[in-house]
């Protein structure tokens, strides 16, 4: 089901009573296992396991121009995604109160996987960086929302920066079904999960030589091991001429006082 672009919800609605014939057959003596337990979550663990795919930055600018064109509704969602690196369930669960303009930042506190609103992984909050482009855009969305809140008669503005036509949070498997492949479509790109844009995003940093460190911080890594075994390959080849002083003769040990005295 999920291969014919059909939904996690859909899918977890489509297991439901067949999770609770499977029980009944076990109470019964028939079975040992549950065979649709879990299902759901080994679809994930296989889909992460999956060889990281980074589009190069003149295909991610491409690729951006196309959605603003073609995807307009979108393009906020879809920039916020390439310029942080969240997780799709981490961009849906954004609220306007975890957008900082002033300092450029979103505080990422909330996370939607499988139906289930959680905390993000590794189970704790962090600050991403917003770049200028993406803050403008995001303040440009705020105001359309604004305008779009009083049109619909909701009320209040919705605490989601992205949201359905009624104002609830944004379905993520809905776009990764229906909007998703016409984006790659359209903008002639390989067909790609949404999760690379998340390595795309790691993988322009390292290019343009930001630290591990800071990109285990902003794409929320539980350790430094996960950033070097997925991006470590892409960092710059080490300084020269660090390794080049290493050639250099010992300094007397007079002069370093003298130097040290200066």
């Amino acid at each position: 089901m999920l291969a014919q672009g059909k939904s996690r919800s859909y899918v977890k609605a489509t297991l439901a009573p067949l999770s609770e014939m499977f029980n009944h057959a076990i109470e019964d003596g028939h079975l040992t296992a549950n065979p649709a337990l879990r299902i759901l979550r080994r679809s994930r663990a296989e889909e992460g396991r999956q060889i990281a795919t980074f589009l190069t930055r003149g295909d991610l600018g491409h690729f951006l121009d196309t959605c603003r064109e073609h995807f307009p509704q979108h393009y906020a969602f879809v920039l916020l995604l390439a310029r942080t690196g969240l997780r799709i369930g981490e961009a849906v669960a954004v609220q306007w109160g975890a957008l900082d303009f002033h300092n450029r930042f979103i505080d990422v506190r909330l996370n939607w996987v499988d139906g289930v609103l959680t905390s993000p992984k590794p189970g704790r909050q962090r600050h991403v960086d917003m770049s200028k482009m993406l803050t403008k855009r995001l303040q440009a969305f705020q105001i359309e929302r604004k305008k779009e809140t009083l049109q619909r008669g909701w009320g209040e503005v919705p605490a989601w920066v992205f949201t359905s036509r009624t104002g609830t949070m944004m379905d993520p498997d809905n776009f990764r079904a229906r909007v998703w492949p016409k984006l790659l479509a359209k903008a002639g790109i390989r067909q790609i999960r949404i999760h690379d844009l998340r390595h795309t995003y790691g993988s322009l940093l390292i290019a343009q030589g930001e630290s591990l460190v800071y990109v285990k911080e902003q794409m929320g890594h539980h350790s430094i091991r996960v950033t070097v075994d997925t991006y470590g390959h892409l960092a710059p080849g080490g300084n020269k001429a660090a390794a080049d002083r290493l050639d250099e003769p010992e300094e007397p040990a007079t002069n370093r006082n003298l130097s040290a005295t200066k």
